[in-house]
């Protein structure tokens, strides 16, 4: 198969990514071994006197190399790899002519390096286009000559954050940090870069300042004890990463490249990096998956019933996708308060550059807010939001069975409730589903999408496909107390508060599973949720497995204190003006404490809560195999995902 073409008009080579029966354009071993051939012929052609490279896909580049060969190949076949990359664009770097990549579209990882091998980089203004090394997300890090050439370009103080951030940039940030060369009109990428041809081959940059031994050396302690207080040590693509630049840029060319291609090849095969790769592949298969043969309906119109945290963050979120947004609340109050969460929401994309003011604008006015419900004859779909009530619920979406035609899917937020109870209570329950986000919505990508033993294949598939058009990960579950996420989240921290209770440290139970690669600690986490609904939760999944799951005395009688988290003041820790962001206990607290010896690794108990749960939860169907259960705890909870999740993928589970 070819997936190359090439091209010569007037003296210039034009070659052209195109792979064929893909959408993507990668680096697999027959692309490199076509690219490298048809560079070695360029150079044999005296009279050219440019190259450009780029790609006949409309959203792609080069989205790097091939993981799936990256992830199952020997130290040997990665030897091969390695050095392969590294000859080519090395040669295509020595061509004697000025040569530029015209890039429209992700430009990533191997399609990155390819680039910096270039002369001259232009990129187009589009929303696709994205230029990055984001290898160390992978736990490993750029071997085809991007740990090499970013710093001799940048310089290492520029180039780092690229190389260990592992970001996505838009065309006119890269622009901005002197990544690529040129900006312009997607319509236009490959005739601006023509104009880059008759500048001659670009000479090497003098950072002298920066790269002299003294700087180098605390460059690299500073960032080396910033990535340790960050990742506890977990991630050890980062830091051989840094020892790579660091060590690059005080070394020759030719001995760069062999310490990247020694790095990568030891990261490669290690279980970090084989964790992230298949997490990698676990969120593309989310992004794909398909119900049966069920066609999906389309969803354009949708109305959110109320407007709290989660309401708001959901309706935002459609309105920024660019969906139509009724907005329903029972009071002008109700509503004011979640428009402006929602306006703040909008402001805050502003700030971060992630939407401009005329977008956001845009989306604001895709939303309408009511406390009265308008003609629903064009509803597509309803999402309820309100309060965690069975018998609240209930009303809602029985008064909404009869408002609403016969096929708009109805869905509900519940974190925990049965949903099947609801399928009891309206019309044509085969529409209902469960649509669960999790908070903060703009933040997590999972949704899990809730089937009921009534829901039919078109609203399963349906709800599964909204949640991919809205740019978020689903996982299906089954219609089960507390579903995946809170089912198996919530033994651990009852667990947390029991240590707790019987005498174990606030900051101890905290700092063990810190240490394990949670992003915060149990205590504080249900701080951050708020105790009384943590309570709340608890007391739904204790009525329902009350033979292994109780509600702990700590935490009821912290709610019955007024103590109800963050959003109090006080929880397990303070939270006030007198303790400047720092993580202090609350006395009252550990007031309640029973002293005693904690005999438990804290550490491995909670993590053997969390993985027992999982599989129960596989064993009884709520989730159909363990890679769904792993990517709905990593993208749900931060469970590490270096660890690649509670259960062992594609292994039989006693």
């Amino acid at each position: 198969m070819s997936h190359i073409n090439l091209e010569i008009r007037d003296s210039i080579a034009h070659i052209i990514f195109d792979r064929e029966a893909s959408s993507a354009n990668i680096f697999d071993a027959e692309t490199l071994d076509q690219f490298s051939a048809i560079v070695d012929d360029l150079a044999l052609k005296p009279a050219l006197t440019g190259l450009i490279i780029e790609s006949a896909k409309p959203h792609i580049f080069i989205a790097g190399a091939d993981l799936k060969t990256l992830s199952t190949a020997s130290k040997e076949e990665l030897e091969v790899m390695i050095s392969k990359g590294q000859s080519v664009f090395d040669r295509l770097e020595a061509l004697p002519f000025t040569t530029v990549a015209a890039i429209h579209g992700a430009c990533v990882g191997g399609g990155c390096e390819l680039a910096l091998a270039c002369d001259y980089r232009v990129v187009s203004d589009a929303k696709e286009t994205r230029i990055g090394l984001p290898e160390t997300q992978l736990g490993i890090l750029p071997a085809w000559g991007g740990s090499t050439r970013l710093p001799e370009l940048l310089g290492i103080t520029k180039a780092l954050p690229l190389i260990l951030g592992g970001k996505l940039l838009k065309g006119i940030v890269a622009f901005k940090k002197g990544l690529v060369d040129g900006i312009c009109p997607q319509e236009n990428v490959v005739s601006y870069a023509q104009t880059f041809l008759k500048k001659p081959k670009r000479e090497p940059v003098s950072h002298i300042l920066e790269h002299n031994p003294i700087s180098v050396a605390v460059i690299r302690h500073k960032v080396s004890k910033d990535l340790y207080a960050k990742t506890r040590g977990h991630y050890p693509a980062l830091l051989r990463a840094l020892d790579v630049v660091c060590k690059g840029v005080r070394c020759s060319h030719q001995e760069s490249l062999e310490n990247e291609k020694n790095a990568i090849i030891e990261l490669a095969t290690g279980t970090v990096a084989k964790n992230l790769i298949g997490l990698f592949f676990l969120t593309e298969r989310a992004k794909k998956l398909r119900i049966g043969d069920a066609e999906a309906k389309p969803i354009e119109n949708v109305t959110v019933i109320g407007s709290g945290v989660m309401g708001a963050g959901i309706a935002y979120w459609l309105s920024m996708k660019g969906l139509n947004i009724t907005l329903k609340e029972i009071n002008d109050d109700a509503l004011a308060k979640g428009m402006l969460t929602i306006q703040k929401l909008y402001a805050g994309s502003v700030k971060r550059r992630i939407l401009t003011k005329a977008e956001a604008t845009a989306g604001l006015d895709r939303i309408f807010p009511t406390t009265k419900f308008p003609k629903m004859d064009h509803c597509d779909m309803v999402i309820e939001a309100a309060v965690e009530n069975l018998e609240i619920k209930k009303k809602i979406f029985a008064d909404l069975s009869e408002r609403v035609p016969a096929d708009t899917i109805l869905a509900t937020n519940t974190s925990a409730l049965p949903i099947s109870e609801i399928g009891a209570v309206i019309s044509h329950p085969e529409r209902l589903v469960g649509i669960h986000f999790f908070n903060p919505v703009h933040r997590m990508k999972l949704v899990e999408v809730v089937k009921t033993p009534q829901t039919s294949e078109v609203a399963l598939a349906t709800a599964v496909r909204f949640t991919q058009a809205i740019s978020k990960l689903p996982v299906v579950v089954a219609d089960s107390p507390g579903f995946v996420v809170n089912r198996i989240l919530m033994p651990y921290l009852v667990a947390a508060g029991e240590l707790m209770s019987n005498g174990a440290e606030i900051t101890q139970i905290d700092e063990a599973m810190l240490d394990f690669g949670m992003p915060m600690g149990p205590l504080r986490l249900l701080d951050e949720v708020g105790l009384d609904v943590s309570c709340h939760v608890a007391e739904t999944l204790a009525a329902a497995f009350p033979e292994r799951m109780a509600v702990p005395s700590i935490l009821t009688d912290l709610v019955a204190q007024g103590h109800l988290g963050r959003k109090s003041g006080s929880g397990f820790y303070l939270y006030d003006k007198k303790t400047k962001g720092e993580l202090v206990p609350n006395p009252a607290a550990v007031a309640l404490q029973v002293p005693a010896e904690v005999e438990v690794n804290i550490q491995q108990h909670l993590a053997d809560m969390m993985q027992q749960e999982a599989i129960l939860c596989l064993k009884e169907g709520v989730a159909s195999c363990a890679e769904d259960i792993n990517l709905a705890m990593i993208m749900g909870t931060g469970y590490p995902p270096f660890r690649g999740g509670p259960l062992p993928a594609n292994k039989a589970l006693d």
